[in-house]
């Protein structure tokens, strides 16, 4: 592939302080425009939608209806409770 010359690029001309350098391999500049890109468009979407995402990540699944995800623990020598 060819080399793309950085300072021709409407993005680098509108956006960067300062260029690195002069050109790069042409599918090295694709990789990270392609990775550019994702982040805006992540940026883009909803805020609910991106919050929304985060939490699920972090989240631990939910019991389905009526079903604990954790038995409860069964103490042997329990008291059982006196009546008033």
């Amino acid at each position: 592939m060819p080399d793309i010359r950085l300072v021709d690029l409407e993005v680098i001309k509108r956006f960067s302080l300062a260029v690195r350098a002069d050109a790069v391999p042409a599918e090295e500049l694709l990789e990270a425009l392609d990775a550019d890109r994702a982040l805006v468009m992540q940026a883009m979407r909803p805020k609910a939608a991106r919050t929304a995402a985060r939490t699920a990540a972090r989240t631990p699944p939910r019991a389905s209806a009526g079903k604990a995800l954790v038995k409860p623990v069964r103490r042997r020598n329990a008291q059982p409770n006196p009546a008033k």
